[in-house]
C-alpha cells in the first residue's frame, strides 16, 4: 500500500510556474511521481525529496491537478488530487495514515495550510468519536482497530477567529479510502416564456467533457453579489447618493444637511431580494509571509443585505480605512470577487464599478480576468462614472454609464433581474466548469450564465 499526499497546496489563484512538493510512504517501492494537470502528464518527480517546478500556462484558469506513484514499471502504486483556482476553504488539513509491519494503519501524520500562515491554536483528534492525544511529535498513534469493519479518524484544527479546518478519514471493512459524495453547480438562466422541467426531465441536458452527467437537482436559492469598486470615486459616489447640487450645505431645523436628508432617504433604494447578499471585495492587497512565499489577501467585508442597505450606499460609505487609489489592483481584486461569488455556489455575479481613468496596479490584465470569470460561470457587470470608450474602461469591454442617479438605477434593474432569473442545475459528481456544456436539447429551454 503506497499513500501520496501534496504538500504544496495551492489555495489561492495560481497560474504560470510554481513549485510542487508531495510526500509518498508505503512498503512498495516508488521509483517515479507523475504529475497530471487536467488529464495530461506534465512531468515527473525522479526520487525523493519529491519535489520540483509545474507550469499551470498563462491562462487563469481552472484545474484538477493530481499526482501518481509508480513502480519501476510505471504501473500506479497511488494517486491523490486537489482542484486549482476554484474555492477551497481558507485552512486545509491532510491526513496521512502510516503502516505498521503489518501492512495496516497504525499513526497518522497531519499536514497543514492556512491563508493566513499562521499556526493552529487548537487541535482535535477523535477515533470513532474517542478522544485521540498527539504524540509530541505530532504523529497520531491509533488504537488496536478491527479490519473487518470500518473507523472514522477526524481532525479539527482551530486558528484565530472562526477559522477552522477539518479532516474525515474513513478506513477498513469496505473502505480503502476517504469517501465522499460530490455535485456540482451550473448557473442556467430560463429562456423567455420558457420554464425549466423536473430534473428527471432534463437527461441529456449537460455534458462534461463530451460525456453525459445527470442533472440531480434544479435550484433557486439565494444570490450573491460581490463587488469592487474604484476608490477614486468615493465623492462622486457620495455626491450622487446625497444629490448634491448647492455648493454651500443647507440646514434643517436638526442640524443636517440637506445632502445628508437625501443620502439617508435613498439609503434603502437598489436592493436585493430578501435572500441576496452583497460583499465588498478592498482592491488593495495585504501581504502575509509564509516560508518560501508570500501570500497576498484581498480583505472583504462581511455581508450586507437588504436591511443594512442598497447597492449606491454601499459604493458610497465602504472604503477601506486611510488607503487611496494609487495603490489599487483592480482586475486582481475581480478575480478574488469571481472565486468568492462562486464559493457558496448561490446564483451570482461580480459588479466592478469605475472611475473615468481608474489607475490599476494589477498583475492580470482585464482580458485574464473576464476569461477566468466566464470559464468558472460568474457573470461580470462593469458599471463607469465617466466615459465607457476610454482606453482604461474600454478594456474591460462593455461598461454602463452610472454617471446619474437615474442611470445607476436602470444599470441595478438589469443586474438584478439578469441576477433573480438564475438558476442552478446541481450535477453528479465534481467537475471542472469550463468542461461542463448544454447540449442542443437544453439550449432550447436555457441559456448559459457567464
Amino acid at each position: 500500500m503506497v499513500q501520496i499526499t501534496f504538500l504544496t497546496l495551492y489555495l489561492g489563484l495560481t497560474l504560470g510556474v510554481q513549485p510542487i512538493e508531495v510526500t509518498v510512504t508505503g512498503e512498495t517501492a516508488v521509483a517515479a511521481v507523475e504529475i497530471v494537470l487536467d488529464g495530461a502528464p506534465i512531468g515527473r518527480l525522479e526520487g525523493p525529496p519529491w519535489r520540483g517546478q509545474i507550469d499551470f500556462g498563462p491562462a487563469l484558469l481552472p484545474h484538477l491537478l493530481a499526482a501518481r506513484a509508480l513502480d519501476a514499471e510505471d504501473r500506479e502504486l497511488g494517486t491523490t488530487a486537489q482542484w486549482v483556482n476554484l474555492p477551497r476553504p481558507p485552512a486545509e488539513v491532510d491526513v496521512l495514515l502510516e503502516n505498521g509491519p503489518a501492512g495496516r494503519p497504525v499513526s497518522a501524520r497531519l499536514t497543514w495550510q492556512s491563508l493566513t500562515g499562521e499556526q493552529p491554536s487548537a487541535l482535535g483528534v477523535t477515533f470513532d468519536d474517542r478522544p485521540l492525544i498527539p504524540e509530541s511529535d505530532g504523529r497520531i498513534a491509533l488504537p488496536p482497530w478491527d479490519p473487518a469493519t470500518s473507523h472514522v479518524l477526524t481532525v479539527e484544527l482551530r486558528f484565530s477567529g472562526a477559522l477552522t479546518a477539518r479532516r474525515d478519514v474513513v478506513f477498513g471493512g469496505p473502505f480503502g479510502d476517504e469517501v465522499a459524495t460530490e455535485l456540482t453547480a451550473v448557473p442556467v438562466r430560463p429562456r423567455p416564456e420558457q420554464k425549466l422541467p423536473a430534473p428527471e426531465q432534463m437527461k441529456g441536458w449537460l455534458r462534461a467533457g463530451g460525456l453525459p452527467v445527470t442533472v440531480a437537482a434544479v435550484e433557486e436559492g439565494p444570490a450573491d453579489l460581490v463587488v469592487v469598486h474604484d476608490l477614486a470615486l468615493r465623492n462622486r459616489l457620495n455626491g450622487i447618493l446625497a444629490g448634491a447640487t448647492r455648493t454651500r450645505p443647507t440646514l434643517n431645523m436638526r442640524g443636517a444637511t440637506l445632502g445628508e436628508q437625501n443620502s439617508e432617504l435613498r439609503r434603502y433604494e437598489m436592493t436585493l431580494k430578501e435572500d441576496g447578499k452583497v460583499v465588498m471585495v478592498w482592491p488593495i492587497p495585504r501581504t502575509i509571509d509564509q516560508p518560501g512565499t508570500d501570500v497576498e489577501l484581498f480583505s472583504t467585508s462581511r455581508p450586507f443585505d437588504r436591511h443594512d442597505g442598497g447597492i449606491l450606499w454601499f459604493l458610497a460609505r465602504f472604503f477601506p480605512t486611510g488607503d487611496g487609489p494609487e495603490r489599487q489592483r483592480l482586475a486582481d481584486a475581480v478575480a478574488v470577487a469571481g472565486l468568492q461569488a462562486l464559493r457558496a455556489n448561490h446564483r451570482r455575479a461580480v459588479l466592478l464599478v469605475l472611475s473615468e481613468n481608474p489607475l490599476d496596479r494589477s498583475h492580470s490584465s482585464p482580458a485574464l480576468v473576464r476569461r477566468y470569470l466566464e470559464s468558472i460561470r460568474v457573470p461580470l457587470y462593469v458599471w463607469t462614472l465617466g466615459d465607457p470608450a476610454a482606453p482604461a474602461v474600454a478594456a474591460w469591454g462593455d461598461a454602463e454609464p452610472v454617471s446619474t442617479l437615474g442611470k445607476m438605477s436602470k444599470a441595478f434593474r438589469r443586474l438584478k433581474k439578469d441576477l433573480d432569473d438564475q438558476r442552478l442545475l446541481w450535477v453528479d459528481g465534481r467537475h471542472l466548469p469550463q468542461t461542463l456544456e448544454l447540449t442542443p436539447a437544453a439550449a432550447a429551454v436555457v441559456e448559459s450564465v457567464r
